[in-house]
């Protein structure tokens, strides 16, 4: 087999460049012909998958986090060359959400030998996206992380701990199947799989192999209703909870009031218009 292997030198708190001699290894003793390339800016991951599917390559392998494997999958939709997954990054909520051995070497060792399987795909504004997406105040953090000298759970927390009471709520029109939902909200969820990261599950029965996305509606509650809802979230029961409004959906169309969003924990500048389609089974994932 013939593979590429995709590094993002600042996942994991500048951990992933420490897999590339296990990666090696690994290879020569399964008999994986490898390709080892970094990711040197953005856009260079999508760019370096086309490369590999142009040389022939089966598989291509990401070391990093949530946003590396969305930038190595822009370049893989469509195509027969499926995306393994070592995941080195701060949340690594795609991995987990589909049940990927997150050390090291059992996740080179599963992305090189694993069976792939047909995953959805969903789009914000046409920009791809395999796990979460959102609106308001999840956007507004990544954005802060993103500009953060520093990674890591930690610093994720922080940040989210800091603008979490002091964040008032956003205004959005989300119009599905027709009908349209006017509220002011902490954040809107788009969700392919379960997990934001770190075990934060904001859609426990979300899969990315069924066909359908569930769209979150995170109402602001008072104090010590917000306490709960996060509570809710960490403890898998966020399906319970009366402020987090489940709606099933392969397409939205929302007007919101900022003008952020975030697509696998990577934030952007996407306007005030925000149109959702998820794709059913459009990209290969050793899972």
């Amino acid at each position: 087999m013939k593979a590429m292997l995709v590094m993002n030198p600042r996942s994991g708190k500048k951990q992933a460049l420490t897999v590339r001699a296990l990666a090696e290894r690994i290879a020569a003793e399964m008999g994986v012909q490898l390709d080892i390339r970094t990711v040197e800016g953005p856009g260079h991951g999508t760019a370096l998958a086309k490369e590999a599917v142009a040389s022939g390559c089966e598989r291509v392998i990401s070391v990093g986090g949530d946003g590396t494997n969305n930038a190595i999958a822009a370049g893989l939709i469509g195509t027969n060359v499926a995306l393994g997954i070592v995941a080195m990054g701060s949340g690594n909520g795609y991995a987990r959400s589909i049940g990927l051995p997150l050390k090291p070497e059992p996740a080179l060792r599963h992305a090189f030998s694993g069976t792939p399987k047909r995953m959805d795909v969903c789009y914000l504004n046409e920009h791809p996206f395999l796990g979460t997406a959102g609106i308001g105040f999840d956007a507004r953090v990544a954005d802060k992380f993103d500009k953060s000298r520093t990674r890591g759970m930690f610093t994720y927390a922080r940040i989210t701990v800091q603008d979490i009471f002091g964040t008032p709520p956003m205004p959005i029109e989300l119009t599905v199947d027709g009908k349209t939902i006017k509220e002011d909200v902490l954040m809107l969820v788009f969700c392919n799989t379960r997990e934001f990261g770190n075990g934060a599950d904001i859609s426990p029965s979300s899969k990315p192999d069924d066909g359908i996305a569930e769209l979150r509606l995170v109402r602001k509650p008072p104090f010590f209703q917000l306490v709960k809802a996060f509570y809710d979230v960490y403890t898998h029961r966020a399906d319970s909870n009366p402020n987090l409004l489940n709606i099933p959906a392969t397409n939205a169309y929302v007007k919101q009031g900022g003008t952020l969003a975030h697509l696998d924990g990577e934030p952007m500048e996407i306007g005030h218009e925000v149109r959702f389609r998820l794709e059913k089974g459009v990209l290969w994932v050793v899972g």
